[in-house]
């Protein structure tokens, strides 16, 4: 027998297969232990998705051009504000600061008494073809009108309200002609010629001097908050808005009543909007982080209402907050009137998802480390989103790579 096939310890003679023995042993449970210790160390990498969601007030910026009118006591508005007008459109009219207000309800007391007999006068008579065929015209206008409304487009709604007015008095002049005038329609008639004629010497017809969406209301900002204030706007200036226009301001508030005698002479009196054109909203983001970037398509929600979809335009980072400006292409009709709204924002960013705590450090850089076999491996990375302990990460290198189920160290041992 061979020397190395025993050991003598003692008496005893220790074969050499004992130590190969012995030694298995002690490797299983050195093994069992680390594995059992795996699950503490290391965190699978997974596949999810988080909701980045930002809200706060926001500030309007968009080009509009403001025009004056002249010296005024009232006005009466033919168009709502937030409407789409074309060139020429008869928008207002507004009574010279020398009206006679006894005046104007006499006429239109006038007015009222003339359409009531008329109808009254018709109820037994055949209408002709013509009255016929303008009603036609006009449930087909309405259709058309309410069809461009549903789909947003505002430049055909502006043509076919046109006509509706149009038509509206070619009906009128019918219903002058078909009924015949007896002596008190005449005396009717008579005096509402000579208040009209009265009227002429203080009223002025108010057109729209260009096509777009119209609104009355002004907040002092139309001048200031044009479309270069984009890549201007500052922290400072975004703080200096909200406080002259609080969120619930009047100066928010649409007006947009019969008669309005607050205007005074040679104020800005009405202002135009390109529908087709861009506006934007910036909002401040009190973040230690913002993980949006230019170009960045977001689902933004104004004053819990509709959601819309907005491009982030600017993102501008100043004494540990962000200042985000938003850019869109739609929606401008329904917040025509509001300078400073509730805005909310929310962008879903999906990939490989992590504990935050897996994120280390190693020479400066952001990383995780990956386990390769024995050995944790460094691979650099890139967060693009952060919410509720979690974060979703990209590596920064193609040559190091982190894949889904690849086990990361989330704590050392």
């Amino acid at each position: 027998m061979s020397m190395a096939a025993f050991l003598v310890i003692g008496k005893r003679r220790i074969r050499f297969r004992f130590f190969v023995i012995i030694a298995l042993l002690l490797s299983g449970i050195i093994y069992i232990c680390l594995g059992e210790n795996s699950d503490d160390e290391y965190t699978t990498v997974n596949y999810g998705r988080l909701d980045l969601v930002y809200s706060g007030q926001a500030v309007i910026i968009r080009e509009e051009t403001v025009y004056g009118a002249p010296a005024y006591g009232r006005a009466v508005y033919l168009a709502a504000d937030g409407a789409a007008v074309e060139i020429n459109q008869p928008i207002a009219v507004l009574y010279k600061e020398n009206y006679d207000e006894d005046v104007v309800k006499q006429l239109y007391d006038i007015q009222e008494k003339i359409v009531k007999y008329q109808q009254e006068q018709l109820i037994d008579q055949t209408i002709d073809n013509d009255i016929i065929k303008v009603n036609m015209e006009l449930q087909i206008i309405v259709s058309d009108i309410q069809s461009c409304v549903k789909n947003k487009n505002y430049t055909e709604t502006a043509k076919f309200e046109s006509r509706l007015r149009k038509l509206l008095n070619s009906k009128q002049k019918l219903l002058d002609l078909e009924s015949e005038p007896d002596d008190y329609l005449t005396g009717l008639y008579d005096k509402e010629a000579n208040l009209v004629s009265e009227m002429k010497q203080w009223i002025i017809d108010l057109k729209a001097p260009e096509s777009g969406l119209l609104s009355f209301t002004m907040d002092g900002f139309e001048n200031i908050l044009g479309a270069s204030a984009v890549d201007k706007l500052t922290s400072e200036d975004y703080l200096h808005i909200i406080q002259q226009i609080p969120l619930h301001d009047s100066a928010n508030q649409v007006v947009n009543e019969q008669f309005e005698s607050s205007a005074q002479a040679e104020q800005p009196f009405l202002r135009i909007i390109d529908p087709t054109s861009k506006w934007y909203a910036a909002l401040k983001c009190d973040s230690h982080e913002i993980y949006l970037k230019k170009g960045d398509v977001l689902e933004v929600v104004f004053d819990e209402q509709d959601s819309v979809s907005g491009k982030v335009n600017r993102v501008h980072k100043e004494n540990g907050h962000f200042l985000l400006i938003l850019e869109f292409t739609e929606y401008a009709d329904k917040i025509i009137n509001k300078r400073v709204l509730p805005l909310r924002v929310k962008k879903t960013v999906e990939g490989l998802i992590l504990p935050v705590e897996t994120l280390k450090k190693s020479k400066g850089r952001q990383g995780v480390y990956l386990r390769d076999k024995e050995e944790n491996r460094f691979i650099e990375t890139s967060v693009q989103a952060e919410q509720d302990g979690y974060v979703i990460v990209e590596s920064v290198l193609d040559t190091q790579s982190l894949r889904l189920h690849d086990q990361v160290l989330t704590d050392w041992k």
